[in-house]
């Protein structure tokens, strides 16, 4: 590489990084459009520990309704799809296990600050029972079940607010293929008649049967306002759930706490690679710089891909495994340029055939540290915890990209440096 050739490939290097660092902070309108561009970094999604929110932990009661397994996999999915149903996108639910062993259920939603808006948006997870018998206010489960003709668990597909003909608020229901033949064959020979519904063994509504409902799908009709539809819709979602859920723990973490979080993560991870920077410079001089716009480059994609990826959600833990990677990065560039010094010292070849020799030579120690670390952050994400799957997610894609910023980036750079 001539020395016209290293100052270009330097220099596109070097505008690399500056507009990705730009890109990642700034924010602006785009002129002739009503888009404004929001800086990549300000996008990546936050966990519960770093913007506050709600915590709840469910119970999960294993009873003798089919594939226990797949009933949790349901009502984890009907969760989700509830939670983002209604415009909380970076809530998450995962399944987990308590201290004594059983099956649980977590429920994180960020940017919520009162514990009981965690029951307000998914209900009270309980029963859901169709009857044409009025069983009363309230009515045990063994009468529900030997008086309905559908039930949420194995029927109802979803519940929520929409509007009626003549534009009143009204209760959407949407039953499942079974449920619909079940509910169409029920409607047609009780028109004119009342069907009860009872939540949680209470019975929250009776509505007349106008018409036959063959397609799947119904509406409640009443005087009903947006909010009193969306508590209704709520209490019926919640009984679609494919086992019991129980309460057993509701937290909250102040958005303060996450405030003070991402301003300590900040300021450790900028202190840190500052220092590290020095270290490179001052102790492989030319090298050493060359380690450092290679980590430069590394840093940036990093935060891209993490405001990129939308299953990646930056944690406490998840910071760890960021700065668990840049060191791996610096590892990887130091085990580098000790090989080279090592060739340099003991040989008479000139610089050049030095640097080939050592990054060939290091190539195999890199990639077995690595990927070891790799195969761990693999195994964290499928068995760990959720808190434990932020660390493996964002050391996984650390680690990715440090071995194509060692192997790749840094030998680039040192090629462009040396006839400089």
């Amino acid at each position: 590489m001539n020395k016209k050739k290293s100052i270009v490939v330097l220099c596109i290097v070097s505008v690399f990084i500056i507009l990705m660092a730009v890109f990642a902070v700034v924010s602006f309108p785009i002129a002739g459009t009503v888009y404004d561009y929001t800086g990549y970094a300000k996008t990546i999604k936050l966990g519960l520990d770093m913007s506050g929110g709600v915590s709840a932990v469910f119970k999960v009661a294993n009873d003798d309704h089919g594939d226990f397994d797949t009933r949790v996999s349901g009502t984890i999915s009907s969760l989700q799809s509830l939670l983002v149903s209604k415009g909380y996108t970076e809530a998450t639910v995962t399944k987990g296990t308590s201290s004594d062993g059983s099956t649980t259920i977590r429920v994180e939603i960020p940017d919520v600050d009162d514990p009981a808006r965690v029951l307000e948006l998914i209900g009270r997870p309980a029963s859901l029972y169709f009857t044409l018998t009025d069983l009363g206010d309230e009515a045990s489960n063994a009468d529900l079940e030997k008086e309905a003709f559908l039930n949420g668990r194995d029927h109802l597909e979803n519940a929520y607010v929409t509007t009626a003909d003549n534009g009143d608020y009204a209760i959407g229901l949407k039953f499942n293929t079974e449920g619909a033949k079940k509910f169409g064959e029920i409607t047609s020979a009780n028109v004119g008649k009342k069907t009860y519904i009872y939540v949680g063994g209470q019975k929250i509504m009776e509505p007349s049967i106008n018409a036959a409902i063959t397609n799947g799908s119904a509406i409640i009709t009443g005087n009903y306002t947006y909010q009193s539809a969306y508590e209704y819709a709520t209490k019926l979602q919640s009984g679609t759930f494919g086992v019991t859920l129980q309460l057993a723990e509701v937290r909250s973490i102040s958005a303060t706490l996450g405030e003070n979080s991402i301003r300590v993560a900040l300021i450790a991870g900028i202190v840190g690679v500052a220092l590290i920077f020095i270290f490179m410079a001052c102790v492989y001089r030319g090298l050493g710089l060359a380690a450092d716009l290679s980590l430069c480059v590394y840093i940036v994609l990093l935060i891209w891909f993490c405001a990129v990826l939308p299953w990646v959600q930056l944690t406490l833990p998840g910071i760890a495994g960021i700065l668990l990677s840049i060191g791996m990065a610096v590892d990887a560039n130091v085990i580098i340029f000790e090989r080279v010094k090592d060739e340099y010292k003991h040989s008479t070849k000139p610089i050049a055939t030095c640097i080939k020799t050592g990054f060939k030579r290091s190539t195999g120690a890199i990639i077995d540290g690595q990927v070891t670390t790799l195969i761990g952050a693999i195994v964290l994400w499928i068995l760990g915890s959720a808190s434990i799957v932020g660390f493996a997610v964002t050391l996984f894609i650390g680690i990715i990209l440090s071995l194509f910023c060692s192997l790749v980036v840094t030998r680039l750079v040192l090629k462009a440096f040396m006839p400089l």
